[in-house]
């Protein structure tokens, strides 16, 4: 047999056994994203916060007010999440919606004082959270797996604002 006839027929066969599910990348980063958001979760409850509104909040307290619809952008939130968020920190007191003086339909989002104490002690929460998420993996894998995450999550692979599967 030829070598040609050896690598078509090695690349149409079926691999050789089986992957075992803990083999599935999708399988497994979808693991890693449920206990980690489960702990953030945890961590950000006794702050008054949840996940998506610390989220926000990390959009607002290192720079100037922002528009709704740049906080949705930026922050990979649909509208109607973010209002419902942006409700939420409002009544809070961690955030002020002003109308823009130049196009009054559109709204900017502050964060208070409040907003940014807060923010502070949740940014804590968090680090402790991945901190201890990452444990079991050395200090080199640890920084291999955040220059992965962030390489991943920030390239054409990421999800993009409109997360539905392509096609719907």
């Amino acid at each position: 047999m030829s070598d040609s006839a050896s690598a078509s027929r090695a690349a149409s066969s079926p691999p050789a056994r089986r992957r075992e599910l803990e083999d599935d990348l999708h399988w497994g980063l979808v693991r890693l994203a449920r206990g980690l958001g489960a702990a953030e979760i945890a961590a950000m409850r006794p702050l008054g916060l949840t996940v998506r509104g610390y989220v926000v909040l990390s959009q607002l307290v290192d720079g100037p007010a922002r528009s709704q619809l740049a906080i949705g952008r930026a922050a990979a939130m649909d509208k109607s999440v973010l209002v419902t968020v942006l409700d939420e920190l409002e009544q809070a007191g961690f955030v002020t919606r002003t109308p823009d003086p130049d196009d009054r339909r559109v709204r900017i989002v502050a964060a208070t004082p409040a907003g940014r104490d807060v923010h502070t002690r949740a940014f804590a929460a968090i680090l402790q959270v991945e901190e201890d998420f990452l444990s079991g993996l050395t200090s080199g894998q640890r920084r291999a797996f955040r220059l992965a995450v962030r390489a991943l999550g920030t390239g054409p692979e990421a999800a993009t604002f409109d997360t539905r599967p392509v096609g719907i």
